[in-house]
């Protein structure tokens, strides 16, 4: 997995041109030029990359504005990450787990540029149980601990009541730090990802004379 997210951040530093973006608790926000579209262009240019990315744009799109040159989506994204409930049950529990999220894409648009604003809204699943703490253990500037080890505190006396024994609730407690390290590194990855991949569709080029 730590291969992976390697490889990824090289990816990504060759695929968004050096790209500066601004990383605050749950948003990214990144700022694109391109001096060979105007405002009209880039509008349609973006609205055609939803249609292809999103399963159904219409229901997706919460506005779509050209005269303010402003595209508001919503949408779930999704990271993987060891699964920290391994250590309290090996034989049932998946050697890796999933977490949903709720989005919302604000994307402005003018003349030779555009902004994307991409935030994460909230859990997009009961399963999780504590939705609101694990919530708050996403923090993209890295500014978590203090939510983590509440979190982590209200899981081990709830553990503790399970019978669950020392031992394992500490190496639970170790796995899990680990594992929202790598949610937060992953989310950042996609979002990233995604704002690479709208960019890449402005100028991109075609080269069969389509």
């Amino acid at each position: 997995m730590k291969k992976i997210i390697i490889i990824a951040f090289l990816i990504l530093s060759n695929t968004i041109n050096a790209q500066e973006f601004k990383i605050e608790e749950k948003t990214i926000t990144g700022t694109f030029e391109n001096k060979e579209k105007n405002k009209s262009e880039l509008f349609a240019l973006i609205n055609k990359w939803i249609s292809i990315n999103y399963n159904s744009s219409k229901s997706v799109i919460q506005m779509n504005d050209l005269e303010s040159g402003t595209i508001i989506i919503k949408g779930i994204n999704s990271v993987n990450f060891k699964n920290p409930g391994k250590v309290l049950n090996p034989k049932i529990a998946t050697e890796f787990s999933e977490m949903k999220f709720n989005h919302i894409i604000e994307i402005n648009i003018k003349d030779n540029k555009f902004r994307i604003i991409y935030k994460l809204v909230d859990l997009a699943t009961d399963d999780y149980g504590y939705n609101a703490m694990t919530l708050e253990c996403i923090n993209l500037n890295g500014n978590r601990d203090l939510a983590v080890d509440k979190f982590l505190e209200t899981m081990d006396v709830n553990l503790k009541k399970g019978m669950i024994g020392k031992d394992k609730r500490e190496r639970y407690k170790v796995e899990s730090k680990l594992s929202f390290d790598e949610i937060n590194t992953n989310l950042i990855i996609e979002m990233k990802t995604t704002m690479s991949s709208i960019e890449n569709s402005i100028t991109v080029t075609s080269k069969d004379g389509w």
